[in-house]
């Protein structure tokens, strides 16, 4: 800690404000576990009543403490589609094929061709949700 500004302030000339050592920069995380999970259901209820637009400012708060939080990446991409953010949507469902193995999931390929045809690119799109179709009636039991 540099004690320039307390002797600048004992001259009397005005110092920068004091900085207040942040959570942080000790290491600490910003958000508890319970706080995350307090957002996520505020995200989801915003979500329900038809405010996607609150729901991604939610989560992206979430998301600037846990960049890597799976969950919260899967739900936000949701919100995005939702608020007609296609291209977002698609960046943060490449995020989460970074970090999840398995992330070519059907309700995700869903997802993402949802996202595609948001961000003007139809035809990538249609063909994912083809072969999203597949996938779904590869996996239903045969009668």
């Amino acid at each position: 800690m540099s004690l320039a500004p307390i002797a600048r302030r004992l001259d009397g000339a005005p110092g920068p404000p004091a900085k207040a050592d942040s959570p942080a920069e000790h290491g600490r995380p910003l958000i508890t576990r319970e706080q995350r999970d307090l957002l996520c259901a505020m995200a989801y209820t915003a979500l329900g009543v038809g405010d996607a637009e609150q729901a991604v400012t939610l989560l992206s708060l979430v998301l600037r403490e846990a960049p890597a939080d799976t969950e919260v990446l899967r739900l936000l991409a949701y919100a995005l589609v939702r608020s007609g953010s296609g291209g977002q949507a698609l960046a943060a469902l490449d995020r989460l094929a970074e970090l999840e193995a398995g992330a070519a999931a059907p309700p995700l390929m869903l997802l993402r061709s949802q996202a595609l045809r948001l961000a003007g690119r139809l035809e990538e799109g249609r063909a994912l949700f083809r072969a999203f179709v597949a996938e779904r009636r590869s996996e239903e039991p045969r009668r």
